[in-house]
Parts: structure tokens; C-alpha cells; sequence
């Protein structure tokens, strides 16, 4: 005799698996939302940016998220960049120190070196133009008990030995003090870190001379420029200077080498590389 609840039973099982099958074909687009609505907050992709009245994006985020694709894709299209460069992005092609996609939130021409975000980073503002470096023409050779001898560089390698409170000769330097000093490095090695300090009896300026290597003099200096090259800026080392492109802002110069120059804010003390391109 046939069972009268198989045909219910089957029927049921069909209605269970038809409602699987409908939600393993589920769009994508909507398993993504319930995904990201489970990230933290700061993980979330942003609302849409606005547009103005041309297309070109209004926005005030840091990065390009994917609600911003059309107003994206339509200001490259503008400007006729490459969509297809995935380093598009991250590119300067105008060469003003600011990036495709920081050209792009703030809605500004990517091709023009003189329209650009605000200038906020003198990192990215400034640039090394020039480096030049002023040395003594002496160095430390070695130093025996409470006299040093140093050698000239300037001539044909000449040796004079001093001792505290001589004043080398044809030279306005005048020996302040002698230090042998002896340390040893993480690897077990005697380090020689003795020195000589000098000062230049016209200017007062002070000098330390370490182990064969010639001292800087303040005759070196940098010269900064702005990006666009319209503002150039001649410093020396611990000079205090204004951002020429905007007032009010104060810079220390702390270190200068052929690579890069470090400036230092004088009201947050925060410190700032400019390099050479």
C-alpha cells in the first residue's frame, strides 16, 4: 500500500532545495554589501563623492574608493590619462610633487605644475636644487697624549702638531680643546672617537675635527626651490626661514647633504625632508 504523505513529503523537499538554490544565486554585489557591513567602521567604502556641474569629482577623502569609479574614470578621461595604467594613480605627470590621485580629490589639473592641491607639505612643495659644501682644509690625524697632529688638505698634505691653545698656522683657528677617545662597537672593535674642537677666532664659529674627516663650514649651504620654480631659497645650516609660497610658517634648518635637506616646523617641532629629484 502506497504512503499518502510521500507526495507532501517530496513536495517539501523540492520547496527547500529551490530556496537554497535561490540563494546561492544570490548577485554578488548584494553578498559584497553584507560583507563589508560586517568590517569595521574605517574599512567601509565611503558614500558616492559629488560632482560639479562638468563631472569632475567634489571629494575630501584620502583615498579613491570604489563609489568614486564613474567620477574617477570620467576626470582621467578628461585629462586624457591612461585608465588602463594601474601606476596612473600614484604618477605626477606635471611634475608638481603632488600625485594623480591627490590631483584628483582635490579637483585640480593634473598636467599643470601651478594647479595643484593646497600646499600643506614642504615636503612636497620644496625641492634640493643645489648643495654646496664648504670644508676646512684640515683634519685629524691622530692625537699622542695632550697633542694632536693635523694634517693639511689644502697643499701638499703638511703635518703640524698642536696642543690646547695654539692657533694653527696661516689660519685664523685656534685650538680649544684635545680629547683622545677610545669606544668599542657592537662587533668587539676599538673605535677611535677622539677629536680636536677648533674655533675661528674672526667668527667665533666652533669646529670639531673626528678621525680623517674634514669639518663643514657655515659658507655651506642649499639652495630650495619651489616645484613650479618660481621661488628659490638660499640656507645655511640652522637658519630659520620662511616657506616662500606661504607666510607665516617658520622652518629650522637642521641637516644639509648632497641628497636632501632636513627642515624643522618651529611651532609643532615636526621635522621635514626636502630631497633631490
Amino acid at each position: 500500500m502506497k504512503n499518502p504523505l510521500r507526495p507532501l513529503v517530496f513536495a517539501g523537499l523540492c520547496v527547500v532545495l529551490a530556496a537554497g538554490c535561490h540563494k546561492k544565486e544570490e548577485p554578488a554585489a548584494e553578498v559584497a554589501r553584507d560583507a563589508e557591513s560586517k568590517l569595521p567602521a574605517q574599512e567601509q567604502v565611503a558614500p558616492a563623492p559629488k560632482t560639479d556641474a562638468t563631472g569632475a569629482p567634489v571629494v575630501a577623502t584620502a583615498t579613491v574608493n570604489a563609489n568614486e569609479k564613474d567620477a574617477y574614470e570620467a576626470w582621467f578621461k578628461k585629462y586624457h590619462l591612461d585608465l588602463n595604467d594601474p601606476k596612473m594613480l600614484d604618477a605626477d605627470p606635471d611634475g608638481d610633487g603632488f600625485t594623480n590621485r591627490e590631483e584628483f580629490l582635490a579637483n585640480t589639473d593634473p598636467l599643470d605644475p601651478t594647479s595643484h592641491p593646497p600646499l600643506t607639505d614642504p615636503a612636497k612643495a620644496l625641492r634640493l636644487k643645489e648643495y654646496n659644501e664648504a670644508r676646512l682644509p684640515i683634519t685629524l690625524e691622530n692625537i699622542e697624549g695632550e697633542k694632536a697632529r693635523l694634517k693639511r688638505t689644502d697643499g701638499e698634505g703638511k703635518v703640524e702638531t698642536v696642543k690646547q691653545g695654539d692657533t694653527l698656522r696661516g689660519l685664523p683657528l685656534k685650538v680649544l680643546k684635545i680629547e683622545a677617545r677610545q669606544d668599542i662597537d657592537k662587533n668587539g672593535e676599538h673605535v677611535d672617537l677622539s677629536q680636536v674642537t677648533l674655533e675661528d677666532s674672526s667668527t667665533k664659529e666652533k669646529y670639531v675635527l673626528t678621525g680623517n674627516l674634514p669639518a663643514k663650514t657655515s659658507a655651506s649651504y642649499a639652495v630650495l626651490e619651489t616645484n613650479d620654480g618660481k621661488a628659490v631659497l638660499k640656507v645655511h645650516h640652522g637658519d630659520v626661514f620662511t616657506w616662500p609660497t606661504e607666510g607665516g610658517t617658520n622652518y629650522k634648518v637642521i641637516d644639509m647633504s648632497q641628497d636632501q635637506v632636513v627642515i624643522q616646523q618651529m611651532d609643532n617641532k615636526k621635522m621635514w625632508t626636502i630631497p633631490r629629484p
